[in-house]
């Protein structure tokens, strides 16, 4: 869930038939910090290839200890890639003000200039450069930290299951495309790495969002909504299995995981789901974060300055560049603390890493789930009718489990869709999918993307002269059991429906040409 409208990430799926998945599950548990929050990888290869014919579990020797070193090479990349960042910001200030100075002292006397030196861009400008070193070197340290591996274990154990993406073959078994294509339709990982989702930029923006008191209304707006409909439409289970695709750094999957009101009923199991392996680590650095902070009884936070990277227009106050806020905001180490004093242990809260039509379309994930909730999401679909019938596909539809599908977001559809539904065909797709819509609605206020001060409001001074808000669309759509649309579609067959969807994605795109 990138932040900015026109920078949200793109769903990889026109590039499936290229690329394998890497799939990754956070697995917290009541042990000792060091053990916590081990990381297990389940990685999807062409169905041709040797490793996809052994049993799930084999060990592939040499494979682990390649794809660890492939995994925090891309994560010290994009680590270092911030400092590139930082000297262009700074090059880039250095020329404004050399040629403030010069153009002042050509239209101004040298008494003139001295006089009203305090007015004039070429002393702000200084104020600003030396503000501008302190701060990225602030953010510089946020983004080492959250990226960093330490020559550590990266995954507690490796695993190799089939691809269903289509035309998988064995030429397609190379270990550099694992990690997926950071949002990005084209271009090589180093263009992925500094343009796309998978960027030291977007770690910085996804913390800011997800991790400080700043865009708390934000969040409350979209968050706590997902989380009051949940609990309005799925709370009375003992056993909650809920999936949240495009995770990002984390914080909806963690708010249902830790839901007092939610975990007093039963058990909660969260499953996070995001395509990139540089959201999931700076996540679990977080939540390392607020459990060092529980073990240790003592503030565990770091600062950040989330707008110190904005682009350079629409800017009404020098200031607010520069304002400064910290992570993990307080609410979310109390949440965790009352989760550990009613359970004592770990939130129920697992990550995986890879390509959701890849990932979810798969046999095994089929009726897994009870509950589904996306936020900034469902518009990264490059055929929405996937995204649907996937969702069918995990839901379970025994009957007793809720199998409800809640959303809230915008429907901004990203340059890799390829079919673009209003809201009220959207709502035709759903319903002639089986989903009976409880509520379907569009949000009366706006809310901005990253902080109520990029929309503004009468009682906040807004950040810009052009406003950065959506109004979301908020529905809750259940699994209909019997009725006319039941059982009419199967999903039972999805991998092979998928993979015909995918070749038809490829034809309408032009990357795959009909003969005759």
């Amino acid at each position: 869930m990138a932040l900015q409208q026109n920078s949200r990430r793109c769903s990889p799926l026109a590039t499936v038939v290229a690329i394998a998945a890497l799939a990754i599950a956070i697995v917290p548990s009541a042990i000792p910090a060091a053990a916590a929050f081990q990381i297990k990888a389940s990685v999807s290869v062409p169905q041709t290839s040797p490793l996809a014919t052994d049993a799930v579990g084999d060990k592939h020797e040499g494979r682990d200890a390649e794809i660890e070193r492939l995994v925090a090479e891309k994560l010290n990349r994009i680590a270092a890639e911030y400092q590139t960042h930082r000297d262009k910001m700074k090059r880039t200030l250095e020329m404004e003000l050399e040629l403030s100075a010069k153009v002042e002292s050509c239209f101004m006397s040298g008494t003139c200039r001295h006089q009203k030196d305090d007015l004039l861009l070429s002393s702000k400008l200084n104020a600003k450069q030396r503000l501008l070193e302190q701060c990225t070197r602030a953010n510089g340290q946020v983004v080492r930290n959250l990226l960093s591996t330490d020559g550590k274990q990266l995954f507690q154990s490796i695993n190799f299951v089939p691809s269903a993406a289509t035309g998988s073959n064995g030429e397609h078994d190379d270990l550099g495309q694992l990690m997926g294509n950071g949002g990005m339709m084209e271009g090589g990982e180093k263009t992925k790495e500094s343009d796309g989702y998978d960027t030291a930029l977007q770690v910085l923006h996804h913390t800011a969002r997800d991790w400080t008191a700043g865009a708390a209304p934000c969040r409350e707006a979209t968050i706590g909504w997902i989380v009051s409909a949940i609990m309005q439409y799925a709370s009375e289970n003992a056993r909650m299995r809920v999936l949240v695709p495009g995770a990002g750094l984390g914080r909806l999957a963690y708010d249902i995981s830790t839901c007092s009101d939610l975990c007093q009923k039963g058990e909660v199991h969260v499953e996070a789901n995001d395509s990139s392996v540089t959201m999931i680590f700076a996540a679990q650095q977080v939540l390392e974060m607020l459990q060092r902070q529980h073990d240790n009884q003592m503030k565990v936070q770091s600062d950040i300055f989330p707008f110190l990277s904005d682009p350079q227009i629409n800017q009404i106050d020098t200031e607010k560049r520069f304002e400064r806020d910290v992570f993990p905001d307080d609410e979310a180490f109390h949440s965790y603390e009352r989760y550990w004093e009613r359970k004592g242990e770990q939130p129920n809260l697992a990550f995986t890493v890879g390509d959701f039509v890849s990932t979810y379309s798969q046999q095994t994930k089929q009726s897994q789930y009870d509950v589904v909730a996306t936020s900034f999401f469902i518009d990264t679909a490059t055929n929405i009718y996937q995204y649907v019938f996937i969702m069918k596909h995990v839901l379970d539809s025994d009957g007793e489990s809720p199998s409800i599908w809640v959303n809230c977001g915008p429907v901004q559809w990203h340059p890799c869709a390829l079919l673009r539904p209003t809201v009220e065909e959207l709502k035709g797709i759903l319903e002639a999918a089986g989903f009976e819509l409880l509520v379907w609605q569009i949000a009366h206020e706006a809310v901005a993307y990253r902080h109520p001060d990029d929309l503004g409001t009468s009682e906040r001074q807004p950040r810009y002269t052009r406003s950065e808000g959506y109004r979301p669309l908020q529905f809750v759509a259940r699994l209909r059991h019997s009725g006319a649309y039941a059982d009419e579609i199967d999903t039972a067959d999805l991998p092979l429906k998928i993979q015909y969807s995918e070749y038809l994605n490829e034809v309408a795109s032009g990357k795959v040409k009909l003969e005759g």
